[in-house]
């Protein structure tokens, strides 16, 4: 059985109109709390009530989920992360970051479709499936 930490951009990938490939979609997907605060703000910032209802019904989706939380595990995840990217000259978004450490603390690779996860598997730092 496979299991995956999916980031945001998969879970509001039906609300914007993106197709997922589901074939690559891990067989238990979690979910963390950075995660389940971006989906909160984009609530909170809905330009207009129908965005807002779909937003909300992609947060409700994931209410019976268990959030993976952020520990002392995850911030030396972080912490390592950010090392190897600046020794790399490269960087990433901080929520990204964040995401990618929770998912290596808890041994999952990060099920994605946003490219900006793509710094941690070229550097070999992290298991990017794309989605």
């Amino acid at each position: 059985m496979s299991a995956g930490l999916l980031d945001t951009s998969v879970w509001i990938a039906g609300e914007v109109g993106r197709l997922l490939d589901t074939a690559a979609l891990p067989d238990e997907a979690y979910v963390c709390v950075v995660t389940l605060a971006e989906l909160q703000a984009g609530v909170l910032a809905a330009p207009d009530t129908r965005t807002r209802v779909a937003r909300l019904a992609t947060v409700e989706r994931l209410a019976g989920l268990e959030p993976l939380a952020v520990d002392g595990a995850v911030a030396r995840q972080w912490a390592s992360l950010r090392v190897q990217l600046h020794e790399a000259g490269r960087s990433m978004g901080i929520n990204d970051l964040w995401i990618a450490a929770v998912a290596l603390a808890n041994g999952l690779p990060v099920v994605t479709q946003d490219s900006g996860f793509d710094v941690l598997g070229e550097l070999g730092a992290l298991e990017v499936i794309r989605v």
